[in-house]
C-alpha cells in the first residue's frame, strides 16, 4: 500500500503544480522538479521507502525511453541533404558547445563534469521551442523551419553525447570505438528486423483490442533489454534510450503505425512528469552551496553565456541561410529555452557512476529551471526581441 500512497503523493503534487504553471502560462518541466526536491530527499522526504523511490525512478526512467521513442518516431533524415542545414547545425553546436565547456573549465571543473555542462548547455528544449512556435503561431516566418531543423540536429548531437559519455564514465576512452560499434550494429539489426516484420506486424497496428498496444510496448522494452543485457555482457554501456529512438524511426516506415503512435503519446507524457519528478527528489542537493555568492555568480555567468551563445549561433546562421541578421536573432530566441534533454543528459549520464556531482547538479537544475522559464518568454517574444536587438547593434 506504501506504493499508492507514494505515487498519489508524486501525481497529485505535480498536478497542483502543472495545472497552476498552465494557468501562469509557464512551461510545467521546472515545476515538476521543483516538486521532487520539496518532497523527496532534500526536502520533507515524504517518500516512504527506498523501495518507492527505486519504483518512481524506474517510471521516470520509462518516460525518458519514450520520450526518445517519440522523437525518433518523428525524426526526417532526409533534411540533412537540404542545403545550409549542416552549417546551421554544426554553427549551432559549435558556439554553445565550446561556451559551456569553456566555462566549466574557468570555474575548476573535471573534464568529465565540463563535458556534461558542455552539453546541457548546448541542447535547447526541443519540447518548449516547438510548442511556443505553435502556440504563437510562428510556423509561417521564415525561420521556423530553420528552428525546427535545429531541434533536430541537437537530437542526433545528443545521441552521440550519450554514447561517448557514457562508454567514458562506465570504462575508459578505450571502450568508445567498442561501444559505438556496438551501438550501431545494434541499430542496423533494429532497421533490418523492423524492416523485414513490416509485413507481419502492420496488420497487427490495425486490430481493435489490446493487441497493438501490447506489440508497440514489446518493441520498445525488447530493444532496450537488449541494449543493456548487451552492456554486461559486454565491456561497455550501450544507452538504451539512443536505442528507443533509432526503434521509433525503424517504425515510423511502417504501415498503419501512425494511429498507435499517437496513443502513446499519453503514455510518454504521463511517465516523462514522473522522471521530472524523481529527477529532483533523487538528489540531495545543499541549500548552503545553492546560496553561496560564488555559486549564484557562476550561475548568472552561465545564463548569461548560454542566452549569448544561441543569439550568435541563431545571428550567424541566420546570415548564412536567410541573409539576414534580423531573422537569424529571432532564432536565437526562439532556441533559448532549455529543459528536458539537458536534465535527461544530466541523469542518464550520472546514472552510470557514483560520484559527487553536487556544484554540476546544482548548476545544471538552477539553470533549467531559470531558462525553461525565461526562455519561454525569450520565445514568445522572439520578433520583438530580434527587432529591439537588431536595432540596438544597427545604431551608430
Amino acid at each position: 500500500m506504501t506504493f499508492l500512497v507514494d505515487l498519489a503523493i508524486v501525481t497529485v503534487s505535480c498536478l497542483a503544480l502543472g495545472l497552476a504553471s498552465k494557468y501562469l502560462r509557464q512551461t510545467a518541466i521546472p515545476a515538476y522538479i521543483i516538486a521532487g526536491i520539496i518532497l523527496g530527499k532534500s526536502g520533507f522526504d515524504l517518500i516512504s521507502s527506498e523501495a518507492s523511490y527505486d519504483f518512481i525512478q524506474w517510471l521516470g526512467r520509462v518516460g525518458v525511453i519514450l520520450l526518445m521513442f517519440y522523437i525518433g518516431y518523428e525524426f526526417n533524415f532526409k533534411g540533412i541533404k537540404e542545403p545550409g542545414r549542416l552549417f546551421a547545425g554544426c554553427t549551432d553546436f559549435g558556439v554553445n558547445f565550446i561556451a559551456g565547456f569553456a566555462l566549466g573549465l574557468l570555474i575548476g571543473m573535471s573534464l568529465i563534469e565540463t563535458f556534461i555542462l558542455a552539453s546541457a548547455v548546448y541542447i535547447s528544449s526541443s519540447a518548449i521551442t516547438i510548442s511556443s512556435l505553435i502556440e504563437n503561431k510562428r510556423l509561417i516566418y521564415p525561420e521556423a523551419e530553420t528552428v525546427v531543423w535545429l531541434m533536430v540536429f541537437e537530437d542526433i548531437i545528443l545521441a552521440i553525447l550519450l554514447v561517448v559519455l557514457t562508454s567514458i564514465m562506465s570504462g575508459s576512452l578505450a571502450l568508445i570505438p567498442v561501444c559505438l560499434a556496438t551501438t550501431l550494429l545494434l541499430i542496423v539489426f533494429t532497421f533490418t528486423l523492423i524492416k523485414r516484420l513490416s509485413n507481419f506486424i502492420s496488420p497487427l497496428f490495425e486490430r481493435d483490442d489490446e493487441i497493438p498496444i501490447l506489440l508497440i510496448f514489446a518493441l520498445i522494452f525488447g530493444f532496450s533489454a537488449i541494449a543493456y543485457l548487451l552492456s554486461i555482457l559486454l565491456p561497455c554501456h550501450i544507452s538504451e534510450v539512443i536505442i528507443a529512438f533509432f526503434l521509433g524511426s525503424a517504425l515510423s516506415g511502417v504501415k498503419s503505425s501512425r494511429k498507435l503512435f499517437e496513443a502513446t503519446i499519453s503514455f510518454k507524457n504521463l511517465f516523462l512528469t514522473i522522471f521530472f519528478f524523481s529527477f529532483g527528489m533523487m538528489f540531495q542537493f545543499q541549500f548552503a552551496t545553492l546560496f553561496s555568492a560564488y555559486f549564484i555568480l557562476v550561475l548568472f555567468a552561465l545564463i548569461t553565456l548560454s542566452v549569448s551563445g544561441k543569439f550568435i549561433s541563431g545571428a550567424l546562421i541566420g546570415k548564412r541561410l536567410h541573409g539576414s541578421l534580423e531573422t537569424g536573432l529571432r532564432v536565437g530566441a526562439y532556441t533559448t529555452p532549455r529543459g528536458e534533454f539537458s536534465i535527461v543528459l544530466l541523469a542518464v549520464v550520472i546514472g552510470t557512476r557514483t560520484g559527487n556531482y553536487e556544484l554540476l547538479v546544482s548548476l545544471v537544475v538552477a539553470y533549467v529551471i531559470i531558462l525553461s522559464i525565461v526562455g519561454s518568454g525569450f520565445a514568445k517574444h522572439g520578433d520583438r526581441i530580434g527587432k529591439g536587438i537588431y536595432k540596438l547593434i544597427r545604431l551608430p
